[in-house]
């Protein structure tokens, strides 16, 4: 029961996070949130009372305004926007202390340290490629690094585990 989770949607419709089950059983019941106007599909939660049905996704019943809040690109980001994976040979470590960030463009050439210029590389593909390009070392990029939105750092930490249900607003279809 503990990896039921909930995306939690503001008034506006748009996402805001994922929470788990017990939290959203609270803004529920205490009349903060309510389902989506979109039917979706529901955990059915056993209590000594009964069984009751928890959408997997909720609505804000007031809006709540976020201030924007840049996601910067930490060791733990660039790793967890990358999902964890090298860059270079697309091999993924069960260590994650195995894992190191890569300059693209290195440092001493004036590669800064922005979301475009970091990846995601195992210790072995970050000693060959050195203080060189990809290209004058024979490596590619799997991915041309980016710089994440909000949700995708905040979706890019759950593993993988993103319920189909989700996608609706994850795609950014709130029509």
């Amino acid at each position: 029961m503990r990896d039921r989770q909930v995306l939690l949607l503001n008034a506006s419709e748009e996402v805001l996070r994922v929470v788990d089950w017990q939290k959203a059983v609270v803004l529920l019941m205490n009349g903060k949130a309510i389902a989506p106007f979109m039917k979706t599909k529901v955990y059915e939660i056993e209590s000594t009372s009964g069984t009751y049905t928890l959408p997997k996704v909720l609505m804000l019943s007031q809006y709540v305004n976020i201030p924007y809040k840049e996601n910067l690109p930490t060791r733990r980001n660039v790793l967890a926007r990358d999902k964890w994976t090298c860059q270079y040979c697309n091999k993924g470590s069960k260590d994650r202390t195995k894992m190191t960030i890569d300059h693209v463009m290195p440092r001493s050439r004036g590669g800064d340290s922005s979301w475009t210029n970091l990846v995601a590389a195992c210790e072995r593909c970050n000693s060959v490629k050195g203080n060189r390009t990809p290209k004058e070392c024979g490596m590619r990029l799997k991915k041309k690094p980016f710089r994440p939105t909000s949700i995708q750092m905040h979706l890019s930490r759950l593993s993988g585990n993103i319920l189909e249900e989700w996608t609706h607003w994850l795609n950014g279809k709130n029509d």
